[in-house]
């Protein structure tokens, strides 16, 4: 009865001035109850009566707790009701650079929900026609705004707004130097869920080479936001800024011990996920050998790590083999991967792949291998099933378990997989060279099973149909194919795909002053050992020859 006497701008005030202590019960209850009495106004007399920054505040302070039905449907009401002020003709005029901005960082806490996602396309609409004016927006109002946009990265309108502001940071409207330590790791994060847009590529150049600026000031940075920033900097390793600042953050990660021990489990898999599209750089390797570390000395505490977590840590580690850290690190996530086998459903497609992935770089270790053979019966289990495997992730699979050969799971999964690839026979145009060639070689380690060599069959029928498209195939790739292929020397189309290699070799013996060059001695090796079994070939016969050649006395 009181809430009903209490105008809109009273309203709003109550839950903006609760949401300050979204923990406290009183201060939830209070808010439900003023989310009610929203509703009711909603259904009975509109929102005429309530002014943009009412709204705004309500938005707000109900996106607090997220969870909640009643601030749930109360913000999706005035989310249809923002959609309608977008359609007037003064459009959302009334509404200043923070209330809008407010409105869509509170409607991004329910991104599954019709009427915030239009609110926010309407917005994005308005900001793209004010793209000349965002100069007046402030950089905490920039940075909210491409957070909150960044939870529809495939809603065009929206995107086109968040591109609009990327090109104001890019173009230096958007002063970087004015951003908080907090703003610039939103706005990377942000960034990074559209890395093929120019615009975003170059903000977070631009971001980067602030980020290089404060490098003495990465103390200040948060385990969140070295996290975040690190993680959406990978997006374009290619960049020399990008590149320059996560190895800032590696540096201050990799400088102080103490502070890894506060890192969460997300963070650290964000660290590592980042820092391995690196992997040749040394202050990268050092981070990545200093979070291993950690990770080993919290082997008991990794039971509260999420799937997602364990499969990106293992993934990220497998890029430096070779260090004794990252083994035992990979060796501790192994031992609680094998702790949960009667829960391995839970992990998603590519969470399975990326650890079988991850794990074959350790194929002698005793708990890889073990949590290995266990995601093989769990792709057993699954067989039938995996039509929601990717191609990339199907031919990790079977690369994966090519490591171990000699045990039945892996063999039975890797038919399984087999089975799948049969299925895709006419859709096999969209594996690339790289997926095709991981898959000929793991397959090739089971030569007598019958539907990995049916899929192999498939697989080498793809490599004549590409027969003029193998300039673009890199010389290992052509290697592993052949290497592969000749495990079945009997096979019609195993000759005919190893024939049409052979010309590809060729016509690169004749290239003037390169010629087989570029081929490693090993991959030529291979090359002799695997049209040996076709010598009756032409083709393959000239191969040899050629081979044998630029092997000769100069």
């Amino acid at each position: 009865a009181v809430l009903r006497q209490l105008d809109p701008r009273n309203l709003s005030l109550l839950v903006n001035g609760f949401s300050k202590w979204p923990d406290q019960p009183g201060c939830g209850d209070g808010t439900f109850a003023v989310a009610g009495e929203v509703l009711r106004r909603a259904h009975t007399q509109g929102f005429s009566k309530f002014n943009p920054q009412s709204l705004t505040n309500l938005v707000n302070g109900f996106s607090k707790w997220p969870n909640q039905a009643e601030c749930r449907e109360a913000t999706s009401a005035i989310g249809t009701e923002v959609t309608y002020l977008a359609g007037r003709a003064n459009r959302l005029s009334d509404f200043v650079p923070q209330d809008l901005a407010n409105l869509v960082n509170g409607f991004s806490k329910w991104p599954e929900q019709e009427s915030t996602r239009e609110a926010t396309i309407a917005i994005g609409s308005e900001i793209s026609r004010e793209a000349n004016r965002l100069g007046r927006f402030p950089e905490q109002e920039l940075a909210t705004l491409v957070n909150g946009f960044s939870k529809w990265p495939q809603e065009p309108g929206i995107r086109q707004a968040a591109v609009a502001i990327a090109g104001d940071i890019a173009s230096g409207v958007g002063k970087p130097g004015g951003f908080t330590h907090q703003h610039l790791a939103i706005l990377v994060n942000g960034f990074s869920k559209w890395p093929e847009e120019l615009n975003m590529r170059q903000a977070a150049v631009t971001v980067g080479g602030e980020v290089v600026a404060r490098a003495r000031e990465l103390g200040g940075f948060t385990d969140q936001h070295l996290a975040n920033l690190v993680n959406g900097f990978s997006k374009w390793p290619e960049q020399e800024k990008t590149r320059e600042a996560a190895v800032a953050i590696a540096s201050e990660v990799s400088c102080d011990a103490n502070r890894l021990r506060g890192f969460p489990g997300q963070e650290l898999a964000y660290l590592i996920n980042g820092f391995s599209k690196w992997p040749q750089e040394p202050g990268m390797r050092q981070a990545a050998v200093a979070i291993a570390g950690e990770i080993a000395s919290r082997a008991d505490k990794i039971k509260g790590f999420t799937h997602q977590q364990l499969a990106i840590l293992v993934n990220g580690f497998s890029k430096w083999p070779e260090q004794e850290k990252t083994r035992e690190a990979t060796a501790a996530v192994a031992r609680e991967i094998l702790r949960r086998t009667s829960h391995l459903r839970g992990f998603t497609d590519q969470h399975v792949a990326n650890l079988v992935n991850g794990f074959s770089k350790w194929p002698e270790q005793p708990e890889v291998r073990q949590a290995a053979v266990g995601l093989a019966e769990e792709i057993v289990s699954r067989a039938g099933q995996l039509a929601g495997f990717a191609d990339q992730h199907l031919a990790n699979l079977v690369n994966g378990f090519s490591k171990w050969p000699e045990q039945e799971k892996t063999r039975e999964a890797t038919a399984a997989v087999a089975c799948e690839i049969l299925r895709r026979t006419s859709h096999l145009r969209g594996f690339t060279d790289q997926h095709v060639a991981n898959l000929v070689n793991g397959f090739s380690k089971w030569p007598e099973e019958p539907e990995v060599r049916q899929a192999a069959v498939g697989l080498a029928e793809e490599i004549v149909s590409r027969a003029g498209q193998l300039a673009g195939f890199a010389d290992q790739h052509l290697v592993t194919l052949v290497n592969g292929f000749s495990k079945w020397p009997d096979q019609q189309k195993m000759r005919e795909a190893t024939v049409t290699i052979g010309r590809e070799v060729l016509r690169r013996a004749d290239r003037p002053d390169v010629g087989l060059s570029d081929f490693t001695a090993q991959g030529l090796a291979i090359l002799v050992n695997g049209f040996g079994k076709w010598t009756q070939e032409p083709v393959c016969y000239q191969a040899l020859v050629e081979i044998a050649r630029g092997l000769g006395p100069k």
